[in-house]
């Protein structure tokens, strides 16, 4: 009896540590600021970049102005730059302050069978761990933090690919053209896994919210 009483002393060990740090762990605001980021300003950028970086594509290099595509690569070039800079510019001034994370990984204390069942919590997959609910939801806003962050920086990726697949097309002599537009649209594909997760998390939070709340 005294190994399962050791087992349990360390499994309570581990939970207390985690219920320490996700005080004030806590989302205020990571919804909102993730729409309106996809909603106003990266549409808004993306257009005048394109915009911009084909008019000075067409000033600089006079023999492309006629060529459409040419231009176009240039501005989606500048509208990647454009979105990388833009990305962590927002992050830092919205997204940062409108979530409190926490120091520390709340799961780090946890063994990987329980950080596992706590994934499966927030995705929907597996029952509620009512007994250790301040942990689960501070996982869930740690989560999407982090996955907010990569939703304003990776969006600059597949914008990269693209530029490149449009020149091998153009050139017609390779087939990497094709490789570039399948790696661009894998990494949009990507982004897609990226917000649906961000997503979830929002929605295992607001369903939780009620039962977090102290009677």
């Amino acid at each position: 009896m005294s190994g399962i009483d050791d087992l349990m002393a360390e499994s309570n060990e581990r939970w207390t540590v985690a219920m320490r740090r996700a005080e004030g762990v806590q989302d205020n605001g990571l919804g909102e600021a993730i729409r309106t980021y996809y909603t106003r300003y990266f549409p808004l950028g993306l257009a005048l970049s394109i915009a911009v970086g084909a008019v000075i594509g067409a000033l600089i290099f006079p023999d492309t102005a006629d060529n459409g595509p040419i231009l176009l690569a240039l501005g989606i070039s500048l509208a990647a730059c454009t979105a990388l800079i833009g990305g962590l510019i927002y992050n830092a001034k919205k997204v940062v302050p409108a979530v409190q994370p926490g120091r520390i990984d709340v799961l780090l204390s946890l063994e990987s069978d329980e950080r596992k069942r706590i994934r499966r919590q927030i995705a929907g997959k597996a029952p509620l761990d009512t007994e250790h609910l301040p942990v689960v939801r501070a996982a869930a806003v740690q989560l999407r933090k982090n996955v907010a962050t990569q939703l304003l920086v990776q969006p600059m990726i597949p914008l990269f690919f693209i530029p490149q697949a449009v020149n091998f097309a153009r050139r017609g002599d390779s087939p990497f053209g094709w490789f570039m537009a399948i790696g661009a649209a894998v990494l949009v594909i990507g982004l897609g896994f990226l917000a649906r997760d961000f997503r979830r998390a929002g929605r295992f939070l607001v369903i939780t919210g009620e039962q977090a709340r102290p009677s």
